[in-house]
């Protein structure tokens, strides 16, 4: 009888083990600033902001963080944050920081990524630059580079959708 329990209580705490490593969510409902939205949630810190604005895919190969005036006002002043996400700020587009962890080896520059919102809209984009160099983190190569589509979250936007081309993988918000 012990020993049953004992094999038992093992199983459980593998199968636990195995499950979801935690982070963030392939889908879920966010608050973007818009032009005519409700108001933006009060975030008190950068990190909680930040996290609330990333989804990863389920196979945890594609990460990406939606590009949001309420977690990127804690990056500096708000000169220099303008500067550095000038597609987001100046013309308006849905900007993402991406964070690519592929098992195969990989140019960022050649990706080929896909928004989709519920309006009907499908745009197709590359990155043009990368942070840093490739490497290899647990199996996987690993970059971070920052994407931007001519498309524009509206009051109206139900939801939008990114998808890595090369295998499908994606993320997705909803808003409120």
């Amino acid at each position: 009888m012990c020993r049953a329990l004992l094999i038992t209580a093992l199983l459980v705490l593998a199968a636990g083990c195995t499950s979801d490593t935690g982070g963030p969510p392939a889908k879920g409902p966010v608050t973007p600033t818009v032009s005519g939205g409700a108001a933006t949630p009060a975030f008190t810190d950068y990190a909680s902001a930040k996290e609330a604005f990333t989804r990863r895919s389920a196979d945890e190969v594609l990460y990406a963080t939606l590009e949001d005036a309420s977690w990127l006002r804690f990056e500096g002043d708000a000169e220099t944050v303008q500067q550095a996400h000038r597609a987001y700020f100046e013309y308006g587009y849905t900007s993402f920081k991406v964070t690519l962890r592929a098992r195969e080896y990989t140019r960022p520059t050649q990706e080929s990524f896909v928004l989709e919102d519920d309006g009907g809209a499908r745009v197709t984009g590359k990155p043009v630059t990368f942070q840093g160099s490739l490497q290899l983190v647990s199996d996987r190569w690993e970059f971070t580079f920052d994407l931007s589509f001519r498309h524009a979250i509206t009051a109206d936007t139900k939801w939008i959708r990114l998808t890595r081309v090369k295998d499908g993988a994606q993320v997705e918000w909803s808003f409120r």
